[in-house]
């Protein structure tokens, strides 16, 4: 029983200290999350407010760094890989301190010596780092143990070239299951373009094919599938995949189908 009440006692108090420190803790937050630049139309440089957040007297630190930007084929996921082309970037200051209640804007120019060809993302990361309080080399008497809480905000600058277009593509549709046995069509699409391509208002042309591959044309259907947000959220750039799960047509056998794509937002 005496074992059980301390060990209890240990547990509040570590859930207390992480409640005091965590309420106390500072940070910062990035405005807007995405900067526009078009270069051919004058329009070089943009810029992000990065301001302080919290109630406490610690000044915050913020490292701002640009990368490259990908969006996994599910939709679902971005990373930021590393990337040359990120050179032509330039962001300025990289490295801010925060005062409480202090806002510090942060450039972003175009520096690139000739145009992109095509649309393109960088990802504009934006990351807290800690700031040493002065005792870190301070002789202990006994053991101790302190936790950094990082922020991190993740916004994209989109560089505009001119006259560009999206040209989105069905590469392959094939048929499979859902988890729960439900017949799902599946589509990658493929833009072949130099715009990005928004996804929401899809509509398809599906048609059925015989066994020799031929189009029966008279049982083509108008599908206009419900897909889920985190499959279209992000818009689909140049180059790039996108990998569609939906519900199958209605009424339109499970079998070889031929399938065009084209959004509401081309019109």
């Amino acid at each position: 029983m005496v074992i059980r009440r301390i060990s209890a006692l240990k547990v509040f108090a570590c859930v207390l200290f992480l409640s005091i420190f965590y309420s106390a803790s500072a940070g910062f937050s990035m405005s807007p999350l995405i900067v526009t630049l078009a270069p051919s139309k004058q329009v070089t440089t943009g810029e992000v407010v990065v301001s302080f957040q919290g109630d406490v007297k610690a000044p915050t630190a913020v490292e701002i760094k640009v990368k490259g930007r990908e969006v996994s084929q599910d939709g679902a996921k971005i990373t930021y890989p590393e990337d040359k082309s990120t050179d032509n970037i330039v962001v300025y200051p990289t490295q801010i301190v925060l005062m409480p209640g202090e806002s510090q804007r942060v450039q972003v120019k175009w520096a690139g010596e000739s145009l992109p060809k095509k649309e393109i993302s960088y990802g504009l990361i934006a990351e807290e780092a800690p700031i040493k309080l002065g005792d870190e080399n301070e002789p202990r008497s006994k053991p101790m143990g302190r936790i950094n809480l990082t922020g991190r905000y993740e916004g994209a600058i989109v560089v505009l070239p001119p006259n560009i277009k999206p040209n989105t593509v069905v590469d392959s549709a094939k048929s499979g299951l859902d988890s729960a046995g439900n017949n799902q069509m599946i589509l990658l699409i493929n833009n072949k373009g130099t715009a990005r391509q928004k996804l929401q208002g899809i509509k398809l042309q599906v048609t059925p094919l015989d066994n020799n591959g031929k189009l029966i044309i008279n049982k083509s259907v108008v599908y206009k599938p419900v897909i889920a947000m985190s499959q279209t959220k992000q818009s689909l750039f140049p180059g790039y995949l996108r990998r569609l799960t939906m519900p199958w047509p209605p009424g339109l056998p499970v079998g070889p189908i031929k399938v065009t794509v084209e959004f509401e937002a081309e019109k």
